[in-house]
Order: C-alpha cells, then structure tokens, then sequence
C-alpha cells in the first residue's frame, strides 16, 4: 500500500485512479527489470510513485 506520498494527493496529480495506476505500474514495471541506483531498499512501487509526485515521471495523453 502506497502511504507515503498520500494516494489522494497522487490521484489529484493524475486527475483519475485509473490513469494513476496505469503510469505507476507501468514505471514500477519499468524498476523491476532495470532498478535505478537511488532505489536503495524501496520497492518498485513506491519508488514509482515517489517518482510521479515528483514530476519525474508524466502521464501522456
């Protein structure tokens, strides 16, 4: 479960739930073959949506 940043402040950045889990699991998919050096312990996941909520990473429309 993603806490931390918080899902609502996530989704708002997406605009939909839909949209926020598609550009999250596509980038933690991403991760899981090819792990950035900053992930240090954290999991795909998570590092994805830090990631998103950081701008890093951008939904196309």
């Amino acid at each position: 479960m993603i806490t931390n940043p918080p899902i609502d402040q996530l989704t708002e950045k997406a605009g939909d739930k839909y949209a926020l889990c598609c550009v999250v699991a596509k980038r933690a998919k991403e991760l899981a073959v090819n792990p950035a050096e900053e992930m240090e312990s954290k999991k795909p996941i998570t590092f994805a949506a830090e990631e998103f909520d950081q701008g890093a990473t951008v939904i196309k429309k």
